[in-house]
């Protein structure tokens, strides 16, 4: 009776183990995509290379984090990843007595684009998505506007890659 007892406990844990609970543990990006092509990044803001910074960490963080290769022209990309900073801004929250910022605030928003370049591939609207972040900073504490727009850059790039995953 004891082994049966086992056998049927051993059973429906392997029943569950391979109905699983629809997780999967293969990367979650389209493997018919091998290359990307990411143009520079068009700005409106007046701040200086904020867009090329941009650029920059988008390129990194797809190839670190994607099985997707970066390429140089959009001729041999399978898909195309655009962007443009439709607003960037520092604003003072809270000043000291003295009339100096104790606490400010940068706010940065990029509309971006992906859309299939393969031959053959349906010729739908391609649908932008904005990301918007906004970073404080404290001058008071020694932190920079710089460290700020770091911050601030590193995040909206972790969503921008991120949206390039497939659906669920």
């Amino acid at each position: 009776m004891r082994i049966l007892n086992n056998r049927t406990v051993l059973s429906a844990l392997a029943a569950l183990v391979l109905a699983g609970c629809g997780y999967s543990i293969r990367p979650p990006y389209d493997k018919s995509i091998k290359t990307v092509y990411v143009p520079i990044f068009r700005s409106q803001s007046f701040h200086k290379d904020i867009n090329m910074m941009i650029t920059e960490r988008v390129i990194k963080e797809i190839n670190d984090r994607t099985p997707y290769k970066v390429v140089n022209s959009p001729e041999g990309a399978d898909t195309i990843l655009e962007g443009f900073v439709t607003y960037f801004d520092t604003n003072v929250q809270v000043e000291s007595p003295f009339n100096l910022p104790r606490h400010l605030n940068t706010m940065m928003t990029v509309e971006v684009k992906f859309y299939d370049n393969r031959p053959g591939a349906p010729d739908k609207p391609v649908q932008s998505v904005i990301v918007t972040d906004t970073a404080p900073f404290y001058p008071e504490l020694g932190e920079t506007s710089l460290l700020a727009i770091e911050k601030s850059i590193d995040k909206m790039v972790r969503q921008i890659v991120g949206m390039m995953e497939e659906k669920w």
